[in-house]
């Protein structure tokens, strides 16, 4: 199970269905802040964190609402 505010990385299998939010990028260009700021993902039990799909770089999601 997995609380509001916990971190997961790429590949990681998501532990709990919800809505999950861009927190960090690996990535270092200028698209990095705006996604950031906008990308919010539902994700399903079972399913793997995706990557940026802009770049493909390494992020780091974090659980924002429980579905």
């Amino acid at each position: 199970m997995a609380n509001i505010g916990d971190k997961f990385n790429i590949g990681e299998i998501c532990p709990e269905s919800g809505v999950y939010k861009l927190r960090e990028h690996d990535c270092g260009k200028g698209h990095a802040q705006r996604s950031e700021e906008q990308r919010e993902i539902p994700l399903t039990k079972g399913e793997k964190f995706p990557p940026c799909k802009n770049c493909q770089a390494g992020v780091t999601w974090v659980l924002v609402k429980k579905a």
